[in-house]
C-alpha cells in the first residue's frame, strides 16, 4: 500500500522548545491512532500533518510529494483538523458548517445541503438555526465535526475528539468516524485507549517528541515491544 505520510527526520522546534525531534516514519491508509503523554508532541505532530506548521528540520511526503510552502494551500484543501478545544463564530449552527465551503466558492443552497446532510448523519436535525456556541460541549464537538466533514477531506485529522464527552456523544462521534475511515485517512490523538482499539488498526506511541515504538494497534496495546510503552499503558511515569 502506498504511503499517504512519509515523515523523515522530522523535528519541530519553538525556540528553545523541542517539541518533535528526528521523526521517520510512514502513515499509509490505516486509521491510526497517535499515543503519548500530555506535553508528547501529538498536537504538535497533527498540525504538521495538516500544514498548518512546517518542520524546522526534516522533510515531510504527502502522496509522494515534498510538502513545501509552495503548495501548503493545496494540503490544507483536502486535510482537515479538528482541535481539542473548538472555536464557533457567534451564528448559528448551518452558518457555522457552511462556512468553509462558501468561502470555497460552493453556492449557499448546495452548502445548506451538504451541511444538512452532515449535520444528520451526526444526529444533529433540527439544531440548524440553534447558536452553536450555546450548545452543551458534547453537541458543540458533534457540531464541529460536522463542520470538518462537510468539506470531504481525504485526511481528517482529530485532536482528543471524545475528551470529556458523554458516552452517548462519544458513541456518535465514534461511529461517524468509522464511517468516514471508509473513504479516507483518519489519524486520531487520544487517551481513550477504548476508542484507540475500536477505531484504528496502526498506532504511533510518541514520547518527549520522539517516536518510541509503530505498530498495529492491537499489538501495539496489548503487546508492546518498548518498556516505555508498556509504562505508558499502565498509567506509569
Amino acid at each position: 500500500m502506498r504511503s499517504i505520510y512519509e515523515l523523515d527526520d522530522v523535528s519541530k522546534s519553538y525556540g528553545k522548545l523541542v517539541a518533535l525531534e528526528g521523526l521517520t516514519f510512514n502513515i499509509e491508509g490505516a486509521p491510526t491512532a497517535v499515543l503519548g503523554y500530555s506535553g508528547a508532541g501529538k498536537t504538535t505532530l497533527l498540525r504538521l500533518l495538516a500544514g498548518l506548521e512546517t518542520p524546522s528540520a526534516g522533510m515531510i511526503r504527502f502522496k509522494g510529494a515534498k510538502v513545501t510552502e509552495k503548495n501548503l494551500r493545496s494540503l490544507r484543501r483536502v486535510v482537515t483538523m479538528l482541535f481539542q478545544d473548538t472555536l464557533f463564530f457567534n451564528q448559528s449552527v448551518l452558518e457555522n458548517v457552511t462556512y468553509g465551503l462558501r468561502i470555497r466558492g460552493v453556492g449557499k443552497e448546495e452548502a445548506a445541503r451538504r451541511a444538512r446532510e452532515t449535520l444528520a448523519s451526526l444526529r444533529l436535525e433540527g439544531f440548524e438555526n440553534r447558536k452553536a456556541a450555546k450548545l452543551s460541549g458534547g453537541e458543540q464537538q458533534r457540531v464541529a465535526l460536522a463542520r470538518a466533514l462537510v468539506l470531504e477531506p481525504e485526511v481528517l485529522l482529530l485532536d482528543e475528539p471524545t475528551a470529556n464527552l458523554d458516552p452517548a456523544n462519544a458513541t456518535v462521534i465514534g461511529e461517524v468516524i468509522q464511517e468516514f475511515a471508509k473513504k479516507g485517512l483518519v489519524i486520531i490523538s487520544t487517551h481513550d485507549f477504548l476508542h484507540v482499539r475500536r477505531l484504528t488498526k496502526w498506532a504511533v506511541y510518541l514520547e518527549k517528541g520522539r517516536v518510541v515504538e509503530t505498530g498495529e494497534t492491537r499489538d501495539l496495546l496489548d503487546n508492546p515491544k518498548d518498556e516505555r510503552t508498556r509504562r505508558f499503558l499502565n498509567g506509569l511515569f
